[in-house]
């Protein structure tokens, strides 16, 4: 089945958001704005370029912030709602990892190293996991406070091109698969 296809019967309508007691208020909004629901290659990259990069940055309201965002930049709302679910508790060790070593990176280039003092956790003794704990946040928090943008745009940028070139790749495949099945008639 073509992926416009498949993203046509699990996305809702504006008319069957519009009838959801939460969400009635979107439905109406989107129902005279097309663009912001349909699924095209490029809204729908940035889209979900819009929602990874909302959902980096720790925020309680990850899916209304990159919904109000994707209105604002006129891209794909399901797909950036949707994409905010990237992030999630397996996945934000790697990506505040980035956003340290950007941060880093770009506040003192020879690089903040953890040192000994700061990792000083007593297994033994879980009253010492939190002051260790505080102490290596405070040395790092610069760093991580001024990567955790830049991760924001690194990881929009790479999810919005590897959305594209993957759709396009999806697009190619389903032409050469038709053309192939007319010439076997």
């Amino acid at each position: 089945m073509p992926a416009s296809k498949l993203a046509r019967r699990w996305l809702p309508t504006p008319e069957n958001l519009a009838q959801i007691k939460g969400l009635a208020w979107l439905g109406h909004y989107l129902a005279p704005r097309p663009w912001l629901w349909v699924a095209h290659r490029r809204r729908v990259a940035m889209g979900v370029a819009v929602g990874l990069a909302v959902g980096v940055i720790p925020l309680p309201v990850q899916m209304l912030v990159a919904a109000l965002a994707a209105v604002l930049v006129r891209c794909n709302v399901a797909a950036a709602v949707a994409a905010t679910w990237l992030t999630n508790p397996f996945t934000l060790v790697p990506i505040w990892g980035l956003a340290l070593w950007l941060g880093s990176w770009v506040m003192d280039p020879s690089g903040v190293a953890a040192t000994p003092a700061m990792l000083a956790l007593d297994w033994a003794h879980p009253g010492t996991w939190w002051p260790a704990f505080v102490t290596w946040i405070s040395a790092m928090g610069p760093a991580w406070a001024v990567g955790m943008p830049m991760a924001a745009v690194v990881l929009g940028g790479v999810a919005y091109g590897v959305t594209y070139w993957a759709w396009w790749g999806v697009i190619r495949f389903e032409r050469r698969r038709r053309l192939r099945a007319r010439a076997r008639r």
